[in-house]
């Protein structure tokens, strides 16, 4: 489980590590304050999992658990 801080809501804002893990992920964890235009950044294939904390067990492959930085709407 790899966990990503977004620092602004904007996709085209994303670092160039999380935008590479985004479309390499099999799973992406999220609370639902990520906004669907950075989670349209990911594998058109990867499980996009609404959720309020990383999961214990995430299963196999890359998961990722993606939030939004403090003071980020």
């Amino acid at each position: 489980m790899v966990s990503i801080r977004l620092s602004s809501d904007d996709p085209d804002e994303l670092t160039l590590r999380a935008a590479r893990l985004l479309g390499e992920a099999d799973r992406i964890y999220h609370p639902p304050s990520v906004p669907a235009l950075i989670l349209d950044r990911a594998r058109a294939d990867a499980a996009r999992i609404v959720a309020d904390g990383p999961p214990d067990h995430p299963g196999e492959g890359l998961s990722l658990w993606v939030t939004l930085g403090e003071g980020i709407a």
